[in-house]
């Protein structure tokens, strides 16, 4: 029994002496692999100190070269500058060494934005000649006859400015044109002759046509970049329009009818007469016109090529809620001659007007691109070609489309001179 006891208790103490020794390899293991980690930073801290003592020992070096070349007559000036460039390299990379957070954070895609420049103030003056187009102008005269009325050649004048703010994509802009059309006029006339026993009548009938155009129009806006930057930011604009478009139009129908051979007529108090002329003239003028504003968006930008050249590029489109507005008059006259035979003609001159008002909606709507050309840094001269256009600018359904087609355009090339400053 006692010598079963001694056997337990000796093999109870071996399993503790063997479950002892493996928790003290394993806590060795666990301390070796931690030597290895702190030997491992160590190693790494030494090789940074070391290339910092290499970098510290160039910089002096070339502390002292550039000291030396700066001592140096001038010719040796621009193997000084490449030394002293060369030191601002090694400096930098000395820096990154010291602090190797930088260094990781050069190498990060996102880069801090540039620092925004100062107040930038842009005003221009533009000019150029307008050809007008849309639904065509036509005019009917007596039974088959037609004028085409399609403005000429005109003209436009404009001049605007923009402002950026300093330290801020943010813009506030605005501009004014006028335009006129150049005038279009037709003129026709027939002549009939009649004979009956020894008396004739000749017959002359003259038909007159005139029709101009204007517009003009107002913009303030504000604007952002979006993107790009400086001369090649791209601005997105909104703001509202104001514009006016007006056409003017008049014509005449003048009938003169001679008579020879009739008569006598007789005027108690004056000589008989025998040969008479009667004059019978329809006048008529009108004036048609949209007046109206509304919220607009459009976008601008210049991008600079080949030097001090650019390409400049605007458009716009806003939607005017307004007015159109029609007046006509009509004024019939008649004549005699002789004069003192009037009174057997009971035909008197009458005048009558008419006016009308409706309410609609119009589509205002301008592109424009071209090159410019920088005279100085402050000054530029351009050249381009613009396009107008009102649509539906008035409606058709209503009384108010007298002599006014729904849709207009004006096009032509321009010119245009900027200056530009920093402000403060």
């Amino acid at each position: 029994m006692k010598k079963t006891v001694a056997l337990m208790l000796g093999a109870a103490a071996a399993l503790t002496a063997t479950a002892a020794t493996a928790g003290e390899l394993e806590d060795v293991n666990a301390r070796l692999e931690l030597l290895e980690r702190q030997n491992a930073a160590i190693r790494k801290e030494n090789a940074a100190l070391r290339e910092n003592q290499r970098l510290l020992e160039e910089n002096t070096r070339l502390k002292s070269q550039g000291a030396r070349a700066a001592a140096e007559p001038a010719r040796t000036g621009a193997r000084a500058h490449h030394d002293n460039s060369a030191f601002l390299a090694v400096a930098a990379v000395s820096q990154q060494a010291k602090n190797p957070l930088q260094a990781y954070a050069a190498d990060f895609p996102v880069k801090a934005p540039p620092l925004a420049g100062p107040a930038l103030f842009r005003a221009w003056i533009e000019g150029g000649a307008i050809w007008s187009g849309g639904d065509p102008i036509l005019s009917t005269y007596g039974l088959t006859g037609q004028f085409d009325l399609t403005p000429k050649v005109g003209w436009e004048f404009a001049t605007g400015f923009d402002y950026r703010f300093a330290g801020s994509p943010w813009h506030v802009s605005g501009q004014f044109r006028y335009g006129e059309g150049g005038k279009a006029t037709g003129l026709a006339s027939t002549t009939d002759t009649i004979a009956f026993g020894g008396a004739s009548s000749t017959a002359t009938q003259t038909f007159s046509d005139s029709y101009k155009e204007t517009h003009w129009l107002a913009d303030l806006a504000v604007g952002r970049d979006i993107a790009g930057s400086g001369p090649s930011a791209l601005q997105l604009k909104g703001g509202v329009r104001v514009a006016e478009f007006v056409t003017r139009s008049s014509n005449s129908d003048v009938l003169v009818t001679a008579s020879s051979g009739v008569g006598p007529i007789v005027v108690p108090g004056f000589p008989a007469v025998t040969s008479l002329t009667t004059t019978i003239s329809n006048l008529f003028d009108s004036r048609a016109s949209f007046l109206g504003a509304g919220p607009l968006i459009g976008i601008e930008g210049s991008v600079p090529f080949a030097g001090k050249w650019s390409f400049d590029y605007s458009g716009d489109a806003a939607l005017l809620i307004g007015r159109q507005e029609s007046s006509i008059s009509a004024l019939s006259l008649f004549s005699v001659s002789p004069s003192f035979l009037s009174a057997l003609f009971p035909v008197g001159n009458t005048l009558n007007t008419s006016r009308d008002r409706l309410f609609a909606g119009v589509v205002s709507a301008d592109v424009q691109v071209g090159v410019s050309y920088w005279l100085t840094p402050n000054l530029k001269l351009g050249t381009g070609y613009r396009l107008d256009a009102f649509i539906n600018v008035f409606n058709e359904k209503g009384s108010s489309n007298s002599n006014l087609t729904p849709d207009r355009y004006t096009h032509g090339p321009r010119v245009t001179l900027t200056g530009q400053f920093d402000a403060m």
